[in-house]
């Protein structure tokens, strides 16, 4: 018997773990019943419901929200905008990048479904019929679709709110001997570029993103 063989048979002796084998679900009859238990399920006593207003523009400038008729919608609580958000020192909040972002649009919206309002009301219906109720006007503004284009000298700036910001890139990064790198690629014999596309994948679930707090 060679090591590997015996090594083999010990594996096989020892007790079943959850790798290498199919486990059995414990969660399929609830909801093939119709018994499982989702966000929108849950129903607290004096719970209110939010929603949230969003740009259709990928870029515009905001000359103005008015709030008016959609606060006086009976069952609405309250209308909140980012100049509301800015005078509780609420309106902006830090990013992967490094930067900040607007919880709410105050100036400009920089991309298509970026939340601009919000409305707290008794129910989810009367939320929502208050968004509609809420008059933007949005000035359009030259957009960038990619980020190739986005790169592009003279490319529509985005986030023209960060100080110093006068390209589209996120963040610059550099590691290495930049000199010892270029003579590389002068002396190879062949270079080779590639452009890599990744196609767009959905996981679909039962339920997005939501919280009650």
């Amino acid at each position: 018997m060679t090591v590997t063989e015996e090594s083999v048979e010990g594996a096989a002796e020892k007790p079943k773990d959850w790798l290498g084998q199919s486990i059995k679900r414990k969660e399929d009859d609830r909801f093939l019943a119709g018994r499982g238990n989702y966000i929108e399920d849950i129903d607290l006593s004096n719970m209110l419901h939010m929603a949230i207003l969003r740009s259709p523009y990928a870029h515009a400038r905001i000359n103005s929200i008015d709030t008016s008729e959609a606060t006086a919608l009976p069952g609405v609580v309250a209308v909140v905008t980012g100049e509301l958000l800015a005078q509780h020192n609420l309106a902006w909040m830090p990013t992967l990048s490094g930067d900040t972002q607007a919880v709410l649009a105050t100036d400009k919206v920089r991309m298509q479904g970026q939340e601009v309002a919000c409305v707290i009301a008794e129910d989810r219906y009367v939320a929502h019929d208050a968004l509609e109720l809420i008059d933007v006007d949005y000035e359009p503004l030259p957009a960038v679709v990619n980020p190739f284009d986005a790169l592009e000298e003279g490319a529509p700036l985005i986030r023209d709110d960060k100080e110093g910001q006068t390209d589209n890139r996120v963040y610059h990064w550099e590691a290495g001997d930049a000199e010892a790198t270029e003579e590389a690629f002068l002396e190879a014999h062949k270079i080779i570029s590639v452009d890599t596309h990744y196609p767009r994948s959905h996981p679909s679930p039962l339920e997005c993103c939501g919280c009650v707090a």
